[in-house]
Order: C-alpha cells, then sequence, then structure tokens
C-alpha cells in the first residue's frame, strides 16, 4: 500500500474526530487574539496525538507551536492553523476548518510514517489573521526561520491551488475640532464628522478613480454624541489594498494628503496611526501549485489552477516570503466567505467535504516533502528565483 493510499485511509479512520474539532471550534467563535478555548481545543489535540507542545511567541499568549521530529536532520514542515472568527459572522471565514485540517494534517502524518520519516513536522497555532496580523508578529520573533516548507488550506467558494494576496494596511484616522451648540453657536465649532465625511468622499467614494488594481474600503467608527452638538471628535477604520508593494504605498500617501486637506477644509486636526502591520502580496511556488493540483484532482476537484479576478489579503502572504508556502482553495460552499451562508455552510456537508479532502492534500503533500529530496529542491529553487514586491525585512 502507497502511503497516499494509507493517508487516504487515516483520515478516513480519523473521520469523526476530525469533523468534531472544527463543530467545536465553529461553536465557540473567538475574536483575534482572544482565541483561549480555540488555541486550547488544537493544543490537546495534538498533545494526545503524541506531539510536544509549547508557546510559540510571548507576544501572542493563544499563538503555540507543536512539533514531532521523525529523525535529525531533514527537513521541517510546518502546517499552519489559524483560529479567530469575524465579528457578528462567527466562522464565516472558515478557520474552524483551516485549524483542524492544520492538526490532523499533522496527525496524520505522524501516523502514518512512523519512525520512516525524516525531518519534522509541526503545527503553528497562529492568532489573529483576520484582525491584527498575527503571522508578521510571529515572523519578527523567529517562528517560522526554521521551516522548510509552510503549508495551508483554505475553503473557499472554488478551488485553486494558485497562491495570489492583495497587499493590504490599515489607517486609523482621526479629526479633532472643537464642541459647540449645533443650532444656537455652530461658527464656534469645528465639525470633526465634517473632516472625517470629506475624507472618506474624497478618497474612498469615486472607486472609479483609484488606480487597476487598488482598493480603498472602511467604516466610520466614531461621529459624535448627540445631533445638537458639534462633534470634536470623529474616527474612522480604513483598508487600504493594492496588487502590489509599490502602489500600496502610493495609496497610502495619498490617503494621509487627503486626510490633511480634510482637516484644513474644516478647521480640524487629523492624526492617522497603522494600529498593526500591514501585510503583502503572495509570493507563489509554482512547484507546491504542481504538487497540490495533481492531489485535487486525485480527490475530484478539477481545474485547480483557475486564477482569480478578485481576491483578499492575508498575513500568510508575509510568510511566503520567509519559506516556499502555499495556501490552496478548497471549495466549502457556493456563498461568498464573510457571509452567514458561507459560516453556516463551514460545519455544512460541503465545508465537512473540504475539511476532509483539505487533511489529506496536507499530509499528502508533506510526505512528499519530507522523503523527496529532488522535490525538496525544486520548491527551493522555485522560491530562490529572483521575485519582485517583497517586503523590506525579508525581500
Amino acid at each position: 500500500m502507497d502511503i497516499k493510499t494509507r493517508i487516504a485511509a487515516a483520515v478516513e479512520e480519523r473521520r469523526e474526530a476530525i469533523l468534531d474539532l472544527s463543530r467545536r471550534i465553529h461553536a465557540g467563535p473567538e475574536l483575534a487574539f482572544e482565541e483561549v478555548r480555540t488555541s486550547r481545543l488544537l493544543r490537546s489535540v495534538l498533545e494526545e496525538g503524541g506531539f510536544d507542545v509549547s508557546a510559540a511567541s510571548e507576544a501572542l499568549p493563544t499563538s503555540f507551536r507543536a512539533v514531532h521530529g521523525f529523525s535529525d536532520g531533514g527537513p521541517r514542515v510546518t502546517f499552519t492553523a489559524e483560529m479567530d472568527a469575524l465579528p457578528g459572522l462567527g466562522h464565516a471565514c472558515g478557520h474552524n476548518i483551516i485549524g483542524a485540517a492544520g492538526a490532523y494534517a499533522a496527525i496524520v502524518l505522524k501516523a502514518v510514517m512512523g519512525g520512516d520519516g525524516a525531518g519534522a513536522v509541526e503545527v503553528v497555532g497562529t492568532p489573529a489573521e483576520e484582525r491584527g496580523s498575527g503571522k508578521v508578529r510571529l515572523i519578527r520573533d523567529g517562528v517560522f526561520a526554521g521551516s522548510d516548507v509552510v503549508l495551508q488550506v483554505h475553503p473557499h467558494s472554488l478551488d485553486t491551488v494558485v497562491g495570489q494576496a492583495l497587499a493590504r494596511r490599515t489607517l486609523v484616522v482621526e479629526f479633532f475640532g472643537r464642541k459647540a451648540h449645533a443650532a444656537a453657536a455652530p461658527r464656534e465649532g469645528r465639525n470633526a464628522l465634517d473632516a472625517l465625511v470629506l475624507f472618506y468622499h474624497a478618497a474612498a467614494l469615486p472607486r472609479a478613480k483609484l488606480r487597476p488594481g487598488t482598493l480603498f474600503h472602511g467604516v466610520i467608527e466614531a461621529g459624535g454624541e448627540a445631533p445638537n452638538v458639534v462633534p470634536d471628535y470623529a474616527r474612522g477604520r480604513f483598508s487600504l489594498r493594492a496588487d502590489s508593494m509599490a502602489k500600496l504605498g502610493r495609496l497610502v500617501d495619498e490617503a494621509r494628503k487627503l486626510a490633511g486637506k480634510a482637516a484644513d477644509e474644516t478647521g480640524c486636526r487629523a492624526e492617522i496611526v497603522e494600529p498593526g502591520p500591514g501585510v503583502t502580496t503572495f509570493r507563489r511556488n509554482r512547484v507546491l501549485e504542481e504538487v497540490f493540483a495533481a492531489l485535487f484532482e486525485e480527490r475530484g476537484r478539477t481545474a485547480p489552477n483557475k486564477v482569480r479576478e478578485t481576491y483578499g489579503s492575508t498575513d500568510l502572504a508575509n510568510v511566503s516570503w520567509v519559506a516556499p508556502t502555499i495556501e490552496p482553495y478548497v471549495k466549502a460552499s457556493d456563498f461568498p466567505l464573510h457571509t452567514e451562508g458561507f459560516a453556516r455552510d463551514a460545519v455544512g456537508a460541503g465545508g465537512e467535504r473540504a475539511l476532509l479532502d483539505g487533511v489529506y492534500f496536507l499530509a499528502a503533500a508533506a510526505a512528499r516533502v519530507l522523503t523527496e529530496p529532488a522535490l525538496l529542491a525544486r520548491i527551493r529553487e522555485d522560491f530562490a528565483a529572483e521575485a519582485e514586491d517583497g517586503p523590506e525585512e525579508t525581500a
């Protein structure tokens, strides 16, 4: 029996345990940096599976690293386990599937390879993907420095192995004015909400004027307390995205200028802060894409090499500049990500199939990396090829 057949059998043998872990995570969604219960669930499953589990970073208490060494030397394959949910939507991005797939891919691989493997397999629990770019903080702490290959599957509304991600920076834009009675003495005030609305109109609304490959969107978080009081404080949170780092830098510069102009026109003061690290574009690895495309087709997922016209952002993209990385998308629902329908399907029939397939894809790909030195050499060669658009700290 070849190793892929053994992996498929091991996944089927653990079917109920795999699905149960996903359901338990889904039933108790936790927001970024608050994934205490989810982290504990994943850790306990991995400890029971014989992994050495420890904290990954003191800066992120819910992060963890679970390691099993097959032998001294050899490559290290890292699975990542995302954990956080979305405000008001729960696991509408399917992180219950991502976390469960990463954990059980490692468990299955350890069981199937036994003492025959080379190197090591690990799971890194990665907090705050939705808001906070937790993996960027883990990179800064050297968590992925020893990884030879990093693998993660993501549920989606389509199947594709092609790595794509927009670079993203988040800006919190604040305006400071002066209170006054809105009817009796409006001229004595400096309306911070007016400034924020002017900025929003200038920066976010004329989407047709944005450069191709760029996006600007956001929400107003604070805009006053009573209609008869001129607001002296207003705040918005905005995501700026682009298909290249250079375009993103220009977009941020333009936003800062527009905030200053809105402040000048209303007599207010503007302040802009970035509440966390930004994320990069994705550094594709064509060899890993080939490996996963073949696995997709084995499980009846045809045409896995789709290139998407629209796509989002992820902190896993930053990891892709540190080590060869892939994040295949596995269809789990007909609904788009970040919707109530997708959240329901993340524990429905489509989500369960995506999870079981995802465990197989991860474990089978990792087995090849650990046992085929020539394949790893090709993966490294592709990664070492000249690439542009990386972040300054890793490019």
